[in-house]
């Protein structure tokens, strides 16, 4: 496999072939995140110079994995990892991993394919090795992520598990099996994820994008989550529900849904600042109700 090559910097070797002087490759054009590497200094962030340096130091057949993977797949992840400077790169059991300040090196035997140039291990097997660095909520998100058919080529459960079995007795198998049988397909968000992951805590798993028609057959809207046996219905609103034309559209797409007998909870990121026990404890209550209603 060729070698991964940066559009922002090189090896000092390469740069000296290339007709640059010592004095220039020391010169404040270049920052050097480490040893043996420049990276123009135009740049600027520390933590991108880094992933440039690596990615030129990197040998033929090594390659991104864990969150750094998970990022160039554009995986959601924990703001805790959005300044993370570290960089993973794994190699194929048996080679020399590659020991740097700032680079955890892996021996790994991934699946593997190219992205704008990088070579990165592949969805499936990153799925498996954030198991070791997520939590399990965090990880059912990236899961369900994965398999949502807003994705460009989405995932299947089967293909994950296949992973799952390809990874027999790894670090954080437990933990990925555990959070794979929590994955379901319809989330369009990580936050849709998270107030489900709530919700069966306490009740019945709800239905995930329930198409809504009146009476006359005309569609109404489509339910995050849902329990359509109850009318009951949970809506998750992002930071673009709060635009006046917006909330204008959701009003009106209530009312509909109250006219056609549904009782819907909106939840926004505030009702989850707490871990969601008040929001909880409302909507097992609206369910209690619907459920006594249903039944008289």
């Amino acid at each position: 496999m060729p070698r991964m090559e940066s559009p922002h910097g090189f090896t000092v070797s390469a740069g000296l072939d290339r007709g640059y002087s010592a004095a220039e490759l020391r010169s404040m054009a270049f920052t050097s995140p480490a040893r043996g590497v420049r990276i123009t200094a135009a740049i600027g962030d520390a933590a991108r110079a880094l992933f440039e340096a690596v990615r030129v130091l990197a040998i033929d057949d090594q390659f991104f994995s864990h969150t750094t993977a998970a990022r160039i797949h554009g995986m959601p992840l924990p703001a805790r990892f959005e300044t993370e400077g570290t960089i993973h790169l794994a190699s194929p059991t048996g080679r020399a991993r590659m020991q740097r300040p700032g680079v955890v090196g892996h021996r790994l035997k991934s699946e593997t394919l190219e992205i704008d140039g990088l070579r990165v291990e592949s969805r499936p097997d990153t799925f498996v090795h954030l198991a070791t660095m997520l939590t399990l909520e965090e990880l059912v998100v990236v899961g369900d992520w994965l398999v949502s058919p807003k994705r460009r080529a989405p995932l299947t459960i089967d293909e994950l598990a296949d992973a799952l079995r390809r990874y027999e007795g790894a670090r954080g198998l437990h933990r990925a099996r555990h959070a794979l049988s929590l994955v379901r397909v319809g989330s369009e968000s990580p936050r849709e994820t998270l107030v489900r992951l709530l919700v069966i805590r306490s009740l019945p798993e709800p239905t995930l994008q329930h198409r809504v028609f009146d009476a006359s057959g005309a569609f109404i809207a489509r339910l995050d989550l849902s329990w359509p046996s109850l009318k009951l219905g949970i809506e998750y609103d992002g930071e673009h529900h709060t635009e006046p034309l917006q909330r204008a559209r959701d009003e009106a797409r209530l009312e509909k849904l109250r006219a056609a007998g549904w009782h819907v909870i909106t939840v926004t990121k505030e009702h989850l600042v707490d871990g969601g026990a008040r929001l909880l404890a409302e909507i097992v209550a609206a369910h209690r109700r619907s459920a006594a209603w249903t039944a008289a």
